[in-house]
């Protein structure tokens, strides 16, 4: 997952969190959530979204977001025991609708 500033500007327009969110998944996260994936993280913070405070509110990229996604995946698989499908995350992602 990203992590630079430079690069996170580099990989595509910056857009508030929850509208990149709402637009990949159909549902719009609560102000605590994105603050939560910014700031604090998932998985005891393995999982963090690249994002950029600006304006207000945070922001990131459409590909940060899918990237945030992907990340998510692999820690689920890792928790449960199980293993990541083999490939590219991006087939399950456009199965399930987020691309």
């Amino acid at each position: 997952m990203m992590t630079d500033m430079a690069a996170l500007l580099k990989s595509g327009t910056l857009e508030k969190v929850s509208l990149v969110a709402e637009r990949a998944t159909g549902k719009k996260p609560a102000p605590q959530q994105i603050w939560r994936w910014c700031r604090k993280g998932l998985r005891g913070g393995k999982v963090k979204l690249a994002a950029a405070w600006h304006g207000g509110s945070w922001c990131t990229t459409q590909s940060a977001f899918i990237e945030f996604l992907k990340a998510q995946t692999a820690t689920q698989y890792e928790r449960h025991g199980g293993h990541a499908p083999v490939g590219d995350y991006d087939e399950a992602l456009r199965a399930a609708g987020l691309l």
